[in-house]
């Protein structure tokens, strides 16, 4: 009911020198909201760049929450030894100001014709009903096991995949690794000491209702940084869209 919303909730925030604060928040505050609240509490300069980070420990994952997500949803799947944090990252908005940087061309191919330039980048990701699909190789950890494998591995609106035919993306060859719809896009922390990672360049796909459970993790790894940014920037555009170009917006135009 109506008097839920208003429901006050307790939230700690760690901060890079390991000092907390415990912010009360309503159950309608978004990341950005909170943000700019412990900018205005810790007298710092709101530059855009703040980020709450959903950090596990035990899982060795953390990501940046997206600015319009709900603070107490978030919470809702994290487990005890989980907390936020509140740091900066330059990062977060990098695509929509170089787009191009971001993908090499053997790395997207497009349902329709595209004449390859930024615009018409930006749009194809940020048009659901055009589908963009991202592909390359990346190390796969199996499921409950130690060992990796090196797979062919395509990203679409509908999941990731992976080719069971050497570089084959026809569908009969595409097998289901992780769905985009109930889960987010994590960094590795610390996965060649954690998990037996390939390289120092890990991520993986969380399903929202994994707290604990190591083994429902999909876990993947990037030969090189580029790569590992490129798959987390492409999985965030098609999870979110044009909500994304709108949380990058936003401060511009209030800036206007």
């Amino acid at each position: 009911g109506s008097h839920m919303a208003a429901a006050k909730q307790d939230v700690k925030v760690f901060s890079e020198d390991g000092t907390s604060k415990v912010v009360e928040i309503l159950a309608d505050m978004t990341a950005r909201d909170l943000c700019q609240l412990l900018v205005y509490k810790s007298h710092s300069v709101d530059d855009n760049s703040w980020t709450l980070v959903e950090h596990h420990p035990h899982l060795g994952l953390e990501r940046c929450l997206e600015d319009h997500e709900l603070v107490v949803q978030v919470e809702s799947t994290m487990a005890s030894e989980s907390k936020f944090l509140f740091r900066k990252n330059y990062a977060k908005y990098e695509f929509f100001k170089n787009p191009m940087n971001f993908f090499p061309e053997q790395m997207v191919t497009w349902s329709q014709q595209s004449n390859g330039s930024q615009t018409q980048l930006l749009q194809n990701f940020l048009n659901s009903s055009s589908s963009p699909e991202i592909q390359g190789f990346l190390h796969v950890k199996e499921l409950g096991k130690k060992s990796w494998k090196k797979l062919y591995v395509c990203l679409r609106r509908s999941g990731l995949y992976c080719s069971t035919k050497g570089t084959s993306a026809a569908p009969r060859h595409l097998q289901l690794l992780a769905d985009l719809e109930d889960s987010n896009i994590f960094s590795l922390i610390a996965g060649r000491k954690q998990y037996n990672a390939p390289t120092d360049h890990g991520l993986c796909i969380k399903p929202n209702k994994v707290r604990n459970e190591t083994k429902e993790l999909r876990l993947l790894c990037a030969e090189d940084e580029q790569t590992r940014t490129s798959w987390m920037t492409a999985f965030r555009l098609l999870k979110y869209g044009m909500l994304l170009y709108q949380n990058y917006r936003i401060p511009q135009q209030r800036k206007a």
